[in-house]
């Protein structure tokens, strides 16, 4: 279609020039005709010999026209040997000539518009005469009287001026092939790689499918984001909004200062795959590289807002802990019962009850001291529920606070997902050496997690939970806090996720989380909380210090 257009427009071109050519052509041999014209009209021979002539034609015609003609056909012929007129005919008013290119015409009546000459007037036309097509000047002669005794015509034929403007024609239509040639050969490498590019797909078909791209790309409930040579290239509703970023629209750099630290490592992929907190949302993100026909057009992002999961995973990690507490309670109170039953049927009733009023009073007395030392009552109920868990595997937790009042400011869901995971590996790490060194070897208190929770002079929260097991290697320090990576046996699957989880949290809250090696054995996690500015204020303060240590019953 390209090429057919082309060629119709190189057609018109050539066309529209071939007829300005003719145009201009005409138009000089108009002008130089009528200039030759009158100035062989104004000739005193040419006057003079007109004059006579018409003045004896009355007499004899026969005798003035061949008197006139010998003396003015050979001026004419001299006049047309030297310029580019093709024919200069000179005649009396009634038309009747005195010179002609053609001798043999000569006498014979001049062919072609005379009366404005008649009158007094110069003019040019285009007319088919004796020679032919021909573009013509008409002059009268006129004696000094203002008598006109005759006139001159001078012109070119039409033939002649194709034969001058056919050259520059040649030339011209030679560019427009060429031209021609080089926008055919342009189009159809332009129809190949247009072709090739699209899959040989046509403008209405790529018409839908970007309309298709587009539905669905901003109709997906996920963020998704291309990123090409650290430019965001392309990115759907839901990706900018879970980025905080709607005031943008792709293409952006990477490096934007409008978005937020979190953002950029995100984008540039400093940030490790799996759930990132960016402000207060909790993202899943997704990384692949992306290919076209092999060829790789970047790395596509995929984010999926967690924020309500993870809430509502914290709140399900709350309900684990109680009811694995009360699951350890119901396997400590079975074998209670088994005990009373006995005592009762050996006849020792006091004995019995005196063992059952003994074990309401410590696990009444364990929880007051819980209770009461944390106002926090999340914090409370996951510290008994954690307490049951370790005395499930024979770990003794220990349990001391100096929180002030008024640090409710911490969110349930960061408290479980920090204290909690941090008290899970502690019990781990105890229960593991405990393990290892055998039953025989492990006395009471070889295994024991400690729990610390402080409010620190400028408000901070500070949690600190120290194990007696093997401690942490200087070597891994750092990658504990991976996300998959783990010391723990890999075939239980799920590790490596919890202490991840940890930093994310704590560093999404503007804190920092610190291990080093306790000063007996094991590991110690600290983690420092500054207080919000919008968090109410309160003065450090001594609470009830509560110890979860063993009793009588051998519980913590």
């Amino acid at each position: 279609m390209h090429t057919a257009l082309l060629f119709a427009g190189a057609v018109v071109v050539f066309g529209l020039l071939a007829l300005d050519a003719r145009s201009s052509a005409e138009t000089h041999a108009a002008t130089e005709s009528t200039d030759l014209a009158a100035t062989v009209a104004a000739e005193s021979l040419v006057i003079d010999t007109v004059a006579r002539a018409h003045a004896d034609a009355a007499r004899d015609r026969d005798g003035s026209v061949e008197a006139a003609s010998a003396l003015l056909q050979p001026y004419a012929e001299r006049v047309m040997g030297t310029t580019e007129i093709d024919y200069l005919t000179v005649m009396d008013t009634d038309r009747t000539r005195y010179t002609h290119r053609n001798a043999w015409q000569i006498g014979r009546p001049f062919v072609g518009t005379t009366a404005p000459a008649l009158r007094g007037e110069s003019f040019t036309e285009v007319y088919d005469g004796t020679l032919g097509p021909s573009v013509r000047a008409v002059v009268p002669v006129v004696t000094d009287d203002g008598e006109v005794v005759g006139l001159v015509s001078a012109g070119v034929t039409l033939d002649r001026l194709w034969d001058s403007i056919v050259p520059r024609l040649v030339v011209v239509g030679v560019a427009t092939l060429l031209a021609f040639g080089a926008g055919a050969v342009a189009a159809t490498l332009l129809a190949r790689r247009l072709d090739r590019i699209t899959d040989s797909r046509g403008p209405d078909e790529l018409a839908h499918l970007f309309a298709a791209h587009e539905a669905v790309l901003h109709s997906v409930e996920e963020g998704m984001l291309l990123i090409e040579g650290g430019t965001v290239v392309l990115a759907n509703d839901e990706a900018l909004r879970l980025l905080g970023a709607t005031d943008l629209a792709a293409p952006f750099a990477v490096a934007d200062p409008r978005l937020s630290p979190a953002v950029r490592d995100l984008l540039a992929g400093t940030a490790p795959e799996g759930p990132v907190r960016v402000g207060d949302r909790v993202l899943l993100v997704g990384r692949e590289a992306a290919a076209t026909r092999g060829r790789g057009v970047g790395e596509v992002v995929s984010l999926r807002d967690r924020t309500e999961l993870q809430r509502v995973t914290g709140e399900l990690s709350s309900v684990r802990t109680i009811s694995e507490a009360l699951r350890a309670q119901t396997h400590d109170f079975s074998n209670r019962l088994h005990t009373i039953a006995t005592l009762i049927e050996l006849g020792r009733s006091d004995e019995a009850l005196r063992f059952v009023a003994g074990e309401r009073d410590l696990g009444q007395r364990l929880t007051d001291r819980v209770v009461q030392a944390i106002e926090e009552p999340v914090i409370a109920a996951l510290v008994l529920g954690k307490a049951a868990q370790a005395h499930e595997r024979a770990v003794e937790m220990h349990f001391e606070t100096h929180l002030a009042p008024g640090t409710h400011w911490l969110e349930p869901v960061d408290v479980v997902t920090i204290l909690g995971n941090l008290i899970d590996n502690g019990i781990d790490a105890a229960a593991a050496r405990a393990l290892e060194a055998g039953d025989g070897d492990a006395g009471p208190g070889d295994a024991w997690v400690e729990v610390y929770l402080a409010t620190g002079d400028d408000g901070a929260l500070v949690f600190q939970v120290s194990d007696s097991g093997h401690g942490i290697d200087a070597a891994h320090a750092e990658r504990i806090f991976e996300q998959g990576w783990s010391t723990k046996d890999a075939a239980a699957g799920g590790r490596g996720y919890g202490l991840a989880l940890v930093r994310q949290v704590v560093e999404s809250l503007g804190g920092d989380v610190e291990v080093s090696d306790g000063a007996h054995a094991g590991a110690v996690f600290t983690v420092t909380l500054p207080r919000p500015a919008a968090a109410p204020s309160s003065s450090p303060s001594s609470s009830p210090t509560a110890a979860l240590a063993p009793d009588a019953g051998g519980r913590a």
